[in-house]
């Protein structure tokens, strides 16, 4: 795996590549499982918040392969999309369908979503089922759009305010973005930043184009991801 950084991104941000997301898949899960084991030696339990969508599909199928004790792991999601458990679009699904099996079948997962009709009725419900995991997270694995949005912090939502927050005392927060379907409901900025480790696991050129306009630009009200690059994270890219 190769560290060579682009020039743009700033010195406290890891950048990790290699020639291929199977490959970078191979890597990430090896670092990941080891933060994990190293967590669960040192205080008993580890938590762990993930992110959907199609890049992380690969990397939860080779999670689950690992081999350590995953049932002192609790993990939840970095956001999800207000629909049926069931759904399509569902993060939740996503995690059951790719991760919640083989080793990792005995994960504590604790979903976000709830009954309430609406994310922003249901935001406290979610809140309070949230007590049941040590946070900070031990380890936060975000994904990131090509508008520079990363979690559900969206530049188009009316509620990125309140995301961005790092005032709030909330670790959640409901979002509506106005270029993607669905209510949404995500981890605040706040409790994002707080964690122990965070990664940010892109694939493709583009992310990388998007990386660089955030770090032109320099403004988190338009371009999340800024925020998120200068507090530190480790990137880890795949062409």
């Amino acid at each position: 795996m190769r560290s060579s950084k682009t020039h743009y991104l700033p010195e406290h941000v890891g950048f990790y590549s290699t020639n291929s997301s199977e490959s970078l898949v191979a890597d990430l899960s090896q670092n990941i499982g080891e933060i994990l084991i190293e967590t669960i030696e040192e205080r008993g339990r580890a938590s762990l918040a993930v992110s959907g969508g199609s890049t992380p599909k690969l990397l939860f199928e080779e999670l689950s392969l690992l081999n350590l004790d995953w049932s002192r792991v609790d993990l939840t999601l970095v956001d999800d999309r207000w629909v049926d458990s069931d759904h399509k679009d569902s993060n939740e699904l996503l995690i059951k369908t790719h991760f919640l099996k083989n080793k990792a079948a005995k994960v504590n997962f604790v979903p976000l979503k709830n009954d309430a009709k609406s994310a922003k009725e249901g935001v406290l419900f979610s809140e309070n089922t949230l007590k049941s995991i040590a946070i900070p997270f031990d380890l936060i694995i975000l994904g990131m759009g090509t508008d520079g949005h990363t979690a559900s912090l969206f530049p188009c939502s009316d509620e990125l305010s309140i995301g961005m927050d790092l005032n709030s005392k909330s670790h959640l927060v409901a979002t509506t973005p106005k270029t993607a379907p669905y209510e949404r409901i995500s981890l605040t900025a706040k409790s994002i930043f707080e964690a122990k480790r965070i990664i940010l696991h892109l694939n493709g050129s583009a992310k990388l184009h998007t990386l660089e306009d955030a770090m032109s630009i320099r403004d988190s009200s338009k371009m999340p991801i800024y925020a998120f690059l200068e507090n530190g994270l480790d990137i880890y890219w795949s062409p």
